[in-house]
C-alpha cells in the first residue's frame, strides 16, 4: 500500500507551545509500564504533550497518526509495521515481508507476533505511539492490541492517545501494575499553563484577571483557551461572556470557533472552508481545490497565526488542521462546493498516483466512473505486492451497486472475501461476477474468475471441478505473470493431488516453484515447495525432497539472512525429511522453528504435520510425556480448525506412539475413535492399523491390509511409501514365522531405501526387524551396517505418562485456572461477551480460551464441554 509519510511523524512543536514540566514528569513515571493511556476529549492537548516528551526524551520511537480509514485490520497492519520498522529495521522489516506475502493466513496475531520477536531483544528504549486510537473500534485490531500489551517486548512502551477509553481489558491491566493513565482532569491547565499559553498567542502579556477569568470559562480546556486566545489578540474576546462551557458540546464549539474566525478576512475564511475536506494539505494541492495560486503563503500565514493549522513535517511541506476547527469548517461548506472540492482533489491525487485518496475523495463527489479506473489501473500491482486488505477496503469503500454492475470488481471483491473467511458472501459475489463477466471480457478477468472459482470448488470438497476450472484459468493466462497464474497453479496440483493424480501434482508445482522465483514471490516458491517436498518423499526421492527445502530456504532469507516469516512452510517439511533421515538434531531444530512459523502464519495444515513428526522425534529421543503433549497440541488444533481429516491423522500418530511404548490397549482406543468412520485412503493411518493387529497376534489380518496398500502404490511408483509398508509387512510375516517372505519383503525394502537414506522408517518398528536386517546385510552392505549401528544406539525403553485417565475419556490434558472459570461461566448460560466482561478480558481471548477447552476435553461444542466437566466432577 501506498503509505502516508506523514502519519508516521512525531508531530512537530506549535508556535504557540507551553512546556509542562508536571506533565512530563507524569509521563516519565508512566514509561516504567507497559502502556500508558492519555485520554480525554478533543482539544485537550494530547499529541502536543506527548510530541514534545518524546523531542526531549532519549532512545527510538515512533509514532502512528490513525484516520478513520485505519479501522481495517490490512491497513492498520501496513501502518503498524511501518512505524515498527523505525524502531527497528529488522523487526519492522520481517512483519513487512509477513504482510506482503499476500497470504490470507498472514493473520494480525502473526505480524503481532513477529513484532514482539522482533523487538524481543533490543536493548535501548522503544516508544511506540498512537495517536487517536479512538478511531479503533473493529474487534480483531483490539483484540491484536491487546496481545501486543500483553506480551509487550521488555523495553517497548506502548501510548495510546484517544478521546474514550478503548474497548481493552483496562480493569485487568490496573490491576496487574501494566497500565498507567492521563486524563482530561491531568490535561487542564492550570493558571500558570494558561497564562503562558496566552501571552504565546496574543504575543503580549495578559493580565492575571483576564488569563483567570478565560481559563474559567474554558475549564482549562486548551483549544478552548487558544481560541479565544486568538479572539482577545484580534479584540472579538471579552472575558465576562455568559456562555456556559461542556466538553463537547457543538454550540460552545461553534460559538468559539466563531470567535476565530470573525476577525479573518474573506480570503481566508474561503480558503480554510474549501480546503477544510482535506485530512492533509500541501500548496499545489490547496491551489488545486481552491483554483488559486497563494496555498504556500496562506499555509504559512494560517501557521503564524496559530489558525489550528499544524505543520506535519518540519519542512513545512505538509500541514493539517486541528481536527475539532476542520468539523467547524466543513459545516460551512455547501454540498455543491463540498462535490467540486473533492473532485478537484480526486484529479490531484491522480495526478500524483496516490490511488487510496483518489478513490476517498472521487467517492465523495460521486466520480464513480474515476474510482473504478483507479483500482482497475493498481489491482495488478496491490495483488502482487500482496496488498488485499487494502484492496478489499477500497472496494468497500465503492458504493456495492457499483462493485455488483462490474462483474471484474464482483469477482475480486468475492475472492478478497474468500481469503478473509467470509466463504458464503464470496459465493454471493462469485455468482454476480459469473453472470456479469462477459464472453468478450479480458483474458486476465475471466482467469481471476476461473480460479476464484476453483478456490471455492476444492472448499466446497469438489476436486475434480477444481482442476477443470484451473486448467481454464491457465490457459487464459498462458504466458503471463500475473499473480493468479501461479494462484491457478497451485489450486491445480492440490486438486490433482486430491485426486490421486500425484504425478500430475508433482509437475505442476515444480512449474509453480519455477514460477516463484522467475517473479520474485517468497510466497508462492516456499508454498509450492512445501507441497512439493512431501510427494517427492512419498515417490523414493528423498535426497531431492531435501535439497529442494534447503535450496528454497536459502534463496529466500530475510534481511540479515534471518528465515522470512513464510519460512516454516519449507522448515517444516524439511524437519520432517531429515528425521527419516535420522539427523535428529537437525530436524529439531527446523521443526521447532517451523511450527512456530507456521503457527504464527495460521497454516495448520503444516503445523500439525510439524507436531506430529515432532512427537515421533522426541519418542525416538526417550522423552515420552513430551511427545504426548505435542500431539495433545496436535490435536486441540485439528479440532479448533474442524480439519477432520488431519485430526485422523494425529489419533492414528496418537496409536503409533502407544505402540512404540508397548501400550497395545491404549493405541487400539485410539484407532476405536475412527473406525467407525469411513475407511481411511491414508497409507499411515492404515499402517498404524497393521500394525495395531501384528501387535494384537493376528498378522493374516494384517497382511490383508498391507496387500491392498502395497498394489495401489505399486501403481502410483511410490516407493517411499513402499519402503514403510514392506518393513511392516516383514514384520508381519515374521510373525507367522514365515522367514524368507519377511526377509524377501524386508530386502526390497532395503533395496529402495538404500541410496535416498530412508531411516527412521526401519529403526520405528523396533528390535523385531533387527535380526532380518542381520540376515539381509548382503542386499546393501554399507546401510544395513549403518542401521544396525543406529539400533543399538536407541535409548532405553521407559513408560509413557498420560497427563490424566479417565474412564472412557482417554487422555485428558488439564484446564488453566481461567479456563476453570470460564467453564463454570458458561454453564451459567453466559454469552462470550458477558464472560469476557466479568473477567476483564477481551471477546477474542475468551474464544481463545474456549478452544483451548474444546481441545483438552476432546468436546466440539458448549454443551459437550459443559456435559463433559460435569463428568469428570470439574463443576
Amino acid at each position: 500500500m501506498q503509505l502516508v509519510a506523514t502519519k508516521l511523524l512525531v508531530p512537530s512543536a506549535p508556535p504557540a507551545q507551553v512546556t509542562r514540566i508536571r506533565l512530563l514528569r507524569l509521563l516519565d513515571r508512566a514509561a516504567g509500564h507497559r502502556l500508558t493511556l492519555v485520554s480525554a476529549p478533543a482539544g485537550f492537548g494530547k499529541t502536543t504533550l506527548v510530541s514534545a516528551w518524546l523531542r526531549q526524551r532519549a532512545g527510538r520511537r515512533a509514532w502512528l497518526m490513525l484516520d478513520d480509514d485505519d479501522d481495517t485490520p490490512g491497513r492498520f497492519l501496513d501502518y503498524l509495521t511501518a512505524a515498527v520498522r523505525r524502531l527497528d529495521e529488522p523487526a519492522g522489516e520481517a512483519a513487512r515481508t509477513l504482510l506482503d506475502s499476500g497470504s490470507g493466513s498472514a493473520s494480525m496475531p502473526a505480524v503481532v507476533a513477529e513484532i514482539v520477536n522482533g523487538l524481543a531483544g533490543a536493548t535501548d528504549d522503544l516508544v511506540l505511539v498512537l495517536d487517536d486510537f479512538h478511531l479503533v473500534a473493529d474487534p480483531e485490531i483490539l483484540d491484536t492490541i491487546g496481545f501486543l500489551i500483553e506480551h509487550s517486548p521488555p523495553r517497548l512502551h506502548l501510548i495510546l492517545l484517544t478521546r474514550q477509553e478503548p474497548n481493552l481489558p483496562l480493569a485487568s491491566w490496573r490491576g496487574g501494575g501494566r497500565l498507567a493513565e492521563i486524563g482530561a482532569a491531568d490535561l487542564r491547565f492550570s493558571a500558570d499553563e494558561a497564562a503562558e499559553l496566552l501571552r504565546s498567542v496574543t504575543g503580549n502579556e495578559v493580565a492575571d484577571d483576564t488569563v483567570t477569568a478565560l481559563n474559567r470559562r474554558t475549564e482549562g480546556w486548551a483549544a478552548g483557551l487558544q481560541m479565544l486566545g486568538i479572539g482577545l489578540r484580534e479584540g472579538t474576546t471579552g472575558t465576562a461572556s455568559p456562555v456556559r462551557f461542556g466538553h463537547g458540546d457543538r454550540y460552545v464549539l461553534d460559538y468559539l470557533a466563531d470567535e476565530v474566525l470573525r476577525g479573518q478576512p474573506t480570503e481566508v475564511r474561503q480558503f480554510l472552508v474549501r480546503t477544510s475536506m482535506l485530512d492533509r494539505l500541501t500548496p499545489d494541492l490547496c491551489d488545486a481545490v481552491t483554483g488559486r495560486r497563494d496555498g504556500a503563503a496562506m499555509l504559512r500565514k494560517l501557521e503564524r497565526a496559530n489558525l489550528f493549522c499544524t505543520a506535519l513535517d518540519d519542512a513545512r511541506e505538509w500541514y493539517r488542521y486541528h481536527g475539532l476547527f476542520a468539523d467547524h469548517l466543513r459545516a460551512e461548506l455547501t454540498p455543491a462546493d463540498a462535490v467540486e472540492c473533492h473532485a478537484r482533489a480526486a484529479a490531484w491525487f491522480a495526478a500524483h498516483d496516490e490511488p487510496a485518496e483518489t478513490i476517498k475523495h472521487a467517492v465523495a463527489a460521486g466520480d464513480n466512473d474515476l474510482a473504478v479506473r483507479t483500482l482497475r489501473a493498481v489491482s495488478d500491482e496491490q495483488v502482487r505486492r500482496g496488498e488485499l486488505a487494502t484492496l478489499l477496503s477500497w472496494l468497500t469503500r465503492i458504493p456495492d451497486d457499483v462493485v455488483r454492475a462490474h462483474a471484474d470488481l464482483a469477482g475480486f471483491k468475492g475472492w478478497l472475501l474468500y481469503l478473509a473467511g467470509r466463504v458464503d458472501d464470496a459465493e454471493t459475489y462469485a455468482a454476480i461476477a459469473s453472470r456479469g463477466m462477459p464472453a468478450d471480457a479480458p483474458a486476465a478477468d475471466r482467469a481471476m474468475l476461473r480460479t476464484f472459482q476453483a478456490y471455492l470448488a476444492l472448499t466446497r470438497g469438489r476436486p475434480a471441478d477444481a482442476a477443470g476450472l484451473a486448467v481454464e484459468a491457465l490457459a487464459l493466462l498462458e504466458g503471463s505473470r500475473s499473480f493468479f497464474r501461479a494462484a491457478s497453479m497451485g489450486v491445480l496440483a492440490q486438486a490433482r493431488r486430491l485426486t490421486g493424480d500425484r504425478r500430475g501434482a508433482i509437475d505442476v508445482l515444480r512449474e509453480t516453484v519455477r514460477l516463484g522465483e522467475r517473479s520474485g514471490n517468497p510466497l508462492s516458491t516456499l508454498e509450492a515447495t512445501g507441497y512439493l517436498a512431501p510427494l517427492l518423499y512419498v515417490q523414493g526421492r528423498l535426497r531431492e525432497a531435501v535439497l529442494l527445502c534447503e535450496q528454497a530456504l536459502a534463496r529466500h532469507a530475510g534481511p540479515g539472512g534471518r528465515p522470512l516469516p513464510m519460512a516454516g512452510l519449507a522448515e517444516v517439511p524439511l524437519g520432517t525429511l531429515l528425521y527419516e533421515t535420522d539427523q535428529l538434531d537437525a530436524a529439531l531444530r527446523y521443526l521447532t522453528d517451523g511450527i512456530a512459523r507456521c503457527e504464527q502464519l495460521g497454516t495448520t495444515s503444516y503445523t500439525l504435520l510439524g507436531l506430529r513428526t515432532l512427537a515421533r522425534l522426541l519418542l525416538a529421543r526417550g522423552t515420552h510425556d513430551d511427545a504426548l503433549r505435542a500431539l495433545l497440541s496436535a490435536r486441540r488444533q485439528a479440532d479448533a480448525a474442524e480439519d477432520y481429516r488431519r485430526a485422523r491423522l494425529v489419533i492414528a500418530t496418537i496409536a503409533e506412539l502407544h505402540l512404540r511404548t508397548g501400550n497395545t490397549g491404549a493405541a487400539e482406543q485410539a484407532l476405536a475413535e475412527i473406525t467407525g468412520d469411513q475407511p481411511s485412503s491414508s497409507d499411515y493411518e492404515q499402517l498404524t492399523r497393521a500394525r495395531l493387529l501384528v501387535a494384537g497376534d493376528d498378522p493374516r489380518a494384517a497382511l490383508d491390509t498391507l496387500t491392498g496398500i502395497e498394489h495401489r502404490a505399486t501403481g502410483e511408483g511410490r516407493d517411499g511409501s513402499l519402503i514403510a509398508i514392506l518393513a511392516v509387512t516383514a514384520r508381519a510375516h515374521t510373525a507367522l514365522r514365515d522367514t524368507t517372505a519377511a526377509r524377501d519383503a524386508l530386502a526390497r525394502a532395503v533395496e529402495l531405501a538404500a541410496p535416498e537414506g530412508y531411516r527412521r522408517t526401519f529403526l520405528d518398528e523396533g528390535a523385531a526387524l533387527v535380526p532380518l536386517l542381520r540376515d539381509i546385510r548382503a542386499t546393501a552392505p554399507d546401510f544395513v551396517t549403518d542401521l544396525l549401528a543406529r539400533a543399538g544406539a536407541r535409548p532405553a525403553r521407559r513408560t509413557a505418562t498420560k497427563l490424566r485417565t479417565v474412564e472412557g475419556a482417554g487422555v485428558i490434558e488439564s484446564l488453566t485456572d481461567t479456563q476453570l472459570r470460564i467453564l463454570g461461566l458458561i454453564a451459567t448460560g453466559m454469552s462470550n461477551q458477558q464472560v469476557a466482561d466479568k473477567l476483564f478480558i477481551t471477546v477474542g481471548t475468551t474464544k481463545w480460551h474456549l478452544n483451548q477447552i474444546y481441545g483438552r476435553l476432546q468436546v466440539r461444542n458448549r454443551t459437550e464441554a459443559v456435559a463433559r466437566a460435569r463428568d469428570l466432577h470439574l463443576l
